[in-house]
């Protein structure tokens, strides 16, 4: 049940009235909305329901274990039964089959043979978020620094919360728990922004992300040796623009849902194709998620706290398990050893400059900006070849045959040009345009924000395609 689907629509509406219908009983709303939740991720496939509360039973029983233990001991084997359950899960549904497949290839490589079995292992839609979510909610409850779950009711929830549960953001207890344990509010705390971001999220994935992906991105990533190196260029831009679109779309509609709903989810998108640096990049770019790679995975390597050699490389390796989050394969490896090696030389620049005594923080003229602009964007555009390819071989045939101009090709629509120009746009403008409409309704009566919301969809309607494809994201 995809957000812009008449399906969800429905859903959505029922779970909004009764929600607030019973909201003068908090147990109930909660209970009301777990089922709600659970429902949402039963109609993707009713066979992970379990998987989905095994997942929230481990993370509330060995939460309450570690709050409860008496010793260090004690506290540090409940966490680490915690980690080996949740990951030992998301390590089999997801990463068995990549496993399974490059173990039986080294032992061809070495003469041996490999005798495991082969498995038609279907990987649960949102394993990946809940999982990294269940595993902040343990690790903070032993550092001392998370939120505990008042009853088993309130960590379900704060679990499944259908809004996010799928692709994020990524909430951790702090974010959610106190909303959920907290009286429920007596109206919707921000309305016109809910509504901002409802509309705005519809557009970016329903109008600019299916138009790129239907009318160049899909085609060119599959097949790039029937495109010219003009249009392959044009198809780089395009998908950064789609898949920022989609993803940020997402989480705009997430955010929008869950205002309605009564509840604050965190920002995960703050203009990161306008970063001049790519540690700035991934300070803007789904920040849940870099987040959790900084304070789960990069910190306990070491952080920046040893030789700043062991830094750069604790920088790589934080970046290439975070590629291999996104899916089991080799070149989501590779996508994240070139975000991790581009982080790495950016740190090694900036320690540079302090040993030589300049002034990393001070103000830069426009074209050091501006430089620094189109190298990070670049970077993280082209890097994105591996991240779409199929395969590995067919990214290098992408960037062969981006570097042969004279290769004729299909030709290419203008629309796509505007399109994705107007996608990375919104990257730049998108809070201004958001300023301007929370302006307009808040300037316009109150029985008439149901014209103004009715428009906006009408226009959203008119621009609609026929078909809306799945999320970037949900297949991690």
């Amino acid at each position: 049940m995809l957000f812009p689907t008449v399906p969800f629509a429905v859903f959505f509406l029922v779970v909004l009235a009764v929600s607030w219908a019973v909201r003068r009983s908090r147990p109930a709303q909660k209970v009301f909305l777990l089922a709600a939740s659970y429902f949402f991720y039963g109609w993707w496939d009713l066979r992970f329901l379990g998987l989905l509360l095994l997942s929230s039973l481990i993370g509330y029983l060995t939460g309450e274990m570690i709050v409860r233990a008496r010793g260090r001991g004690a506290r540090r084997a409940w966490l680490l039964a915690s980690l080996v359950t949740s990951l030992a899960m998301l390590g089999f549904f997801k990463y068995y089959n990549f496993f399974q497949v490059n173990v039986a290839h080294l032992a061809g490589l070495l003469g041996l043979q490999a005798h495991l079995p082969v498995l038609e292992v279907i990987l649960p839609v949102g394993i990946s978020f809940y999982t990294f979510q269940t595993l902040a909610y343990t690790i903070e409850l032993y550092q001392g620094k998370g939120v505990k779950a008042a009853s088993l009711l309130d960590h379900l929830l704060f679990m499944s919360f259908f809004p996010q549960l799928l692709l994020g953001p990524i909430c951790r207890s702090r974010d959610l728990l106190p909303q959920l344990m907290g009286e429920a509010p007596n109206r919707v705390p921000d309305l016109p922004l809910a509504v901002s971001l409802i509309a705005s999220g519809l557009f970016k994935k329903v109008v600019l992300a299916t138009f790129l992906s239907t009318h160049l991105v899909d085609d060119a990533f599959i097949a790039p040796e029937n495109y010219s190196a003009f249009e392959l260029w044009v198809g780089v831009y395009a998908y950064t623009a789609m898949v920022y679109c989609d993803f940020s779309g997402y989480t705009d509609m997430a955010r929008g849902l869950g205002l309605l709903l009564g509840f604050h989810l965190p920002e995960n998108f703050n203009a990161p194709l306008a970063a001049t640096n790519i540690g700035e990049f991934w300070r803007r770019w789904h920040m849940t998620y870099s987040r959790w790679l900084r304070d789960f995975i990069y910190f306990p390597l070491g952080g920046s706290r040893g030789h700043p050699l062991r830094t750069y490389l604790n920088l790589i390796l934080t970046f290439m398990a975070g590629g291999l989050w996104h899916g089991a394969d080799w070149k989501f490896i590779t996508w994240g050893a070139i975000h991790g090696l581009a982080l790495a030389i950016y740190k090694a620049s900036l320690d540079l400059r302090r040993a030589l005594g300049v002034a990393v923080e001070r103000a830069r003229p426009w074209w050091y900006l501006a430089l620094g602009w189109l190298l990070t964007f670049h970077t993280c555009a082209l890097a994105r070849v591996f991240f779409r390819s199929p395969d590995i071989g067919t990214a290098w045939v992408y960037f062969g045959r981006m570097l042969e101009p004279g290769a004729p090709g299909r030709g290419l629509e203008l629309g796509v040009l505007a399109v994705a120009s107007l996608g990375i746009g919104l990257n730049f403008f998108g809070r201004p345009i958001r300023r301007g409409f929370l302006w307009l309704h808040t300037r316009t009566p109150a029985p008439l924000w149901p014209l103004l919301w009715a428009a906006v969809g009408l226009a959203l309607l008119l621009l609609k395609p026929s078909d809306v494809a799945p999320y970037i994201y949900s297949q991690f």
